[in-house]
């Protein structure tokens, strides 16, 4: 039996570490309820090792094994009381977002813990939990009782704290929580009535494993619930970019056409579809795009406008360099924001001018209207122009190192300016 322990408790010790290393390396300690479960590892991993110590050097004569016993014997013993007081200070952390709890309840915990640890050194001289016999053989003292007790008490408290606030728990977090207090518990019941079965240290290290297996779980349904989250706030870009009163216009522009000239509502539908196509694209693009690919998309939806608006809007393209990649989605919104708030704005309507230009160090995007212009950005009564021009900066910083400026001189028009830095050698100018 003494084998079977030793190699339950060097198994038990093995995992420990595996978590403790895994918690250490991945930064999983940053929350105090992280540090919490390391805290937990970390004393389940000294009480598994001094109890394999109590066993591997029981009985043997050689001159320094009644001192490694002794040794084993104290640390496991020992090791007890920071193991229960983290447990419930765990479960304490888990709880405290939603339930405030009284003092007491930790302070009264800490008295326990300190009296269990303080009678665990002190056996070592006056054999309180334990003593050893002439022939170096462990024997439970006359108070091993309490050494037994203080668990009980403190993994009660645990105990009523998990059930009373059940409900602020999922079923799973109460089942995976009640096994670290049931499994040790009846292990401890187990040894405690039939001594030479070593089944604490290894109940608990399961009921570790078992709550380490919760926490990872509910961090993936947190990953795949960020990526939800992900997904919705790139589809609002996307509802930004294509606003209701956009797609209203297009298709009853597309409906009269029918009547009226059959072959330019076979264009605008065509441009419709290509228009949207790309739109949908946005949602799947996580790098920049060949600006002839973003042209493209920007001619769409100019022909669209230009279906609605005919001589009141002009369109006029002077494309130098196109060979450069640009984020999708980035020219098209300031090219509507020139049709919707600069040249429509004007009775008689106006033109629109997308340029390219190169220079030593950088591609520039030019989209330039004679609409009415402005005096400063826009203000926030403007929100879907100001969320447009934000979403526009915010993927040219983050996707190729880009800027935007926009100048406008109000009753005369506004520039915008894409500037896109040249890279040389790997590297962005």
């Amino acid at each position: 039996m003494q084998t079977v322990n030793i190699i339950l408790d060097t198994y038990s010790a093995l995992i420990t570490l595996i978590l403790i290393l895994y918690l250490w390396t991945n930064g999983k300690t940053r929350e105090q309820s992280g540090r919490y479960f390391m805290l937990i590892c970390m004393s389940n991993l000294g009480m598994v090792l001094g109890d394999i110590g109590s066993w591997a050097f029981e009985g043997m004569a050689q001159p320094w094994y009644p001192f490694a016993l002794r040794f084993g014997t104290a640390l496991n013993f020992a090791c007890t009381a920071p193991l229960l007081l983290t447990f419930l200070g765990y479960v304490m952390a888990f709880l405290t977002p939603k339930v405030a709890f009284k003092k007491y309840i930790w302070n009264a915990a800490c008295v326990l813990a300190a009296v269990q640890f303080l009678f665990s050194v002190l056996s070592l001289w006056n054999g309180m939990y334990f003593d050893f016999s002439q022939d170096n053989l462990y024997r439970r003292g006359d108070w091993f009782w309490l050494s037994q007790l203080i668990p009980f008490l403190i993994y009660g408290t645990s105990t009523t704290l998990i059930l009373r606030y059940r409900r602020y728990l999922d079923s799973r977090d109460v089942l995976f929580l009640l096994s670290y207090v049931v499994l040790p518990l009846v292990g401890e019941a187990i040894q405690f009535a039939y001594y030479g079965i070593a089944l604490t240290g290894p109940a608990a290290t399961f009921s570790i494993l078992l709550i380490f297996i919760n926490i990872q779980s509910k961090r993936e349904l947190l990953l795949k619930q960020q990526e939800k989250e992900l997904v919705e706030a790139r589809i609002g870009i996307l509802i930004s970019q294509i606003q209701p009163h956009f797609l209203y216009n297009t298709l009853t522009v597309i409906r009269q056409l029918c009547d009226l000239d059959p072959k330019q509502a076979k264009q605008a539908i065509g441009d419709f579809s290509l228009f949207l196509r790309a739109n949908m694209g946005v949602l799947e693009s996580k790098a920049p795009i060949p600006f002839s690919q973003e042209l493209s998309h920007v001619q769409y939806y100019l022909n669209l406008e230009q279906q609605r608006f005919r001589e009141r809007l002009r369109v006029i393209y002077d494309i130098g360099p196109k060979d450069f990649q640009i984020p999708p989605l980035t020219v098209q919104p300031l090219a509507e924001n020139a049709v919707r708030h600069g040249i429509m704005r004007r009775e008689e309507g106006g033109a629109i001018t997308i340029r390219t230009e190169e220079t030593d160090t950088s591609y520039r995007i030019v989209i330039m209207d004679d609409g009415v212009g402005f005096a400063s950005l826009p203000d926030p009564s403007e929100g879907e122009q100001r969320v447009g021009i934000r979403n526009v900066r915010r993927r040219l910083e983050e996707l190729c190192g880009g800027r935007l400026t926009i100048d406008s001189i109000p009753g005369r028009g506004t520039t915008a300016a894409i500037i896109l830095p040249k890279e040389k050698e790997g590297k962005r100018l």
